[in-house]
């Protein structure tokens, strides 16, 4: 019993001191990829150095609404039941536009309308932050009378 007791004794290690494993024992390594389905930072157009801009300006822009914007038959008939169309959507780092929503409309589907035509826009200037295109939220009203 002596014996054994000296066998276990000199057979525990120190447990002061960190184990350090072997990587050898292991066995072969697989590399994992992580993606990220977390979207860049999106800024508002007071944290950006540089507005995004329609090509052409803003001016460009309502006449290209106005242009591609069809008025609903109700309206026509009667333009007291307009009003002001609102809309946001999110001015991506390659100048497209996403996530169109329609905050406010009158009705008729004034805002689908919109939403369509909102859709047809070509790519804009991005907004810029420390030098680099970044995506911007950007609201706009429209009036169709």
């Amino acid at each position: 019993m002596l014996f054994s007791f000296i066998f276990i004794a000199s057979c525990q290690k120190n447990t002061n001191e960190p184990t350090i494993a072997d990587p050898t024992l292991r066995g072969p390594q697989k590399s994992v990829k992580i993606e990220s389905n977390i979207p860049e930072k999106l800024y508002n157009a007071t944290e950006v150095d540089v507005h995004p801009q329609y090509p052409g300006g803003i001016q460009k822009f309502q006449a290209f609404l106005k242009k591609n914007y069809v008025i609903p038959e109700e309206v026509v008939q009667d333009e007291m039941k307009a009003s002001a169309i609102f809309a946001s959507f999110v001015i991506e780092k390659d100048g497209r536009l996403s996530d169109i929503k329609i905050l406010h409309d009158f009705g008729y589907g004034s805002g689908e309308e919109l939403q369509r035509v909102l859709k047809l826009s070509p790519n804009w200037k991005p907004a810029i932050k420390n030098g680099k295109a970044v995506r911007c939220m950007y609201s706009v009203p429209y009036y169709c009378i």
